[in-house]
């Protein structure tokens, strides 16, 4: 009779385990699809990008299907953009934009979209200087 008990005890713990890990990994699973969904959608990057530490602004009016953006910089006044791309990776959005014009030879932003917070980070290469800054850009709504 013990045995028994013993058995059935030992038959609903693993019962219970099995519903408890699949209930896990069905709502892990979900929770990195939506996640993949949100970052894999290239136009999200579109839009008016505000620096945070100044009245710095970069303007996205296209992303194109060769990793190539339309993109325009502004200090408050335009800033010549020499180049702008775009690339996804793993789920990631990246943009990289070089500014060439006066007082800015090559001066370059990478940064990530973070769809959490939709907001870019990353770093700003300050040509002039040889100098990185860590920077955030905000979605100015």
């Amino acid at each position: 009779m013990k045995k028994n008990k013993t058995i059935y005890i030992s038959a609903a713990a693993i019962i219970i385990l099995i519903v408890v890990l699949i209930i896990l990994f069905t709502n892990n699973t979900e929770n990195t699809l939506q996640t993949n969904r949100k970052t894999d959608d290239k136009n999200l990057l579109i839009g008016d990008w505000v620096r945070t530490d100044a009245s710095y602004l970069i303007k996205i009016v296209k992303v194109n299907k060769d990793g190539t953006l339309e993109a325009q910089y502004f200090n408050p006044k335009p800033i010549n953009v020499g180049n702008a791309n775009w690339e996804g990776s793993h789920g990631n959005l990246k943009i990289t934009v070089e500014l060439r014009d006066v007082n800015y030879p090559g001066s370059t932003y990478t940064l990530s979209y973070l769809p959490d917070r939709d907001v870019l980070a990353g770093d700003y290469f300050q040509a002039a200087q040889g100098l990185n800054f860590y920077v955030e850009f905000v979605r100015n709504k």
